[in-house]
């Protein structure tokens, strides 16, 4: 057998191990759960409950987006927030759940849908408290740089990456010399991608600025911390010598 006819084997095993991982079907007391190839803010896979009915189906996301919405403190955020997803997606709003009722027919539309809907009303509620939270660490961290290296020497304009596009960053700092980036970065994965693709382009530059990545904790940005590099990590509540280390 040619090499390449054992690559292609293997490849086509692997994309149908890989197609078997990303949608799983599971059926619990006479309902089938569904998990598709979309995360929910945790990680999680967004899963949707099939239910028979008389002469239809329902489908529901059975509260899982509730539950995101939950883990962040921000349940009350939920019915405000699937309202306005559905005023596009059309989708049933309850106390909990969103969901739709269809034919047997329009079934895979409405799988897509409230998938889809789920999906979106947990971002939208974990991005705003996350972006809150990235606000609050960047307004803390403003105010530690003025008092470590003095208000004329920090600098809030947006910095161009050698790709041309232009960042907005927490702050730049003038120090020994040359210039430090400094950038909150929140535990939401939008946050860490978002300053990830920031730094790889400013690092780019010809003679870039020093880069360091602020967060509350280390431990609870998991593996995403190492999306973090070519900057230098450090915690809000770290000592002073550490974030002049870190600048140096």
């Amino acid at each position: 057998m040619k090499l390449g006819s054992v690559m292609s084997e293997d490849i086509e095993r692997i994309v149908r191990d890989t197609a078997r991982d990303l949608v799983r079907l599971e059926r619990i007391n006479g309902a089938f759960f569904l998990n598709l190839p979309l995360l929910y803010p945790d990680g999680s896979f967004v899963t949707v409950r099939i239910d028979q009915m008389p002469n239809a189906v329902r489908i529901s996301d059975a509260g899982f987006a509730y539950r995101e919405a939950e883990d962040v403190d921000a349940a009350r955020s939920f019915k405000r927030t699937a309202n306005k997803v559905a005023e596009v997606t059309g989708i049933s709003v309850g106390e909990r759940t969103l969901s739709l009722e269809v034919p047997v027919e329009d079934i895979h539309r409405a799988i897509l849908d409230v998938a889809e809907s789920s999906w979106r009303v947990a971002d939208h509620i974990c991005q705003r408290v996350f972006d809150e939270d990235e606000d609050e660490l960047s307004e803390a961290l403003n105010e530690r740089l003025i008092g470590l290296f003095g208000a004329p020497n920090v600098s809030h304009a947006p910095i161009t990456g050698a790709s041309n596009n232009e960042w907005r960053v927490s702050a730049t700092v003038a120090y020994q010399g040359h210039k430090v980036i400094f950038q909150a970065v929140g535990e939401h994965a939008n946050s860490v991608y978002k300053a990830s693709t920031a730094f790889h382009d400013i690092a780019g530059l010809p003679h870039a600025p020093r880069l360091v990545a602020v967060v509350k904790s280390k431990k609870a940005m998991g593996s995403k911390l190492s999306l973090l590099a070519p900057a230098r990590v450090v915690e809000e509540a770290q000592p002073d010598d550490l974030f002049k280390k870190a600048a140096a």
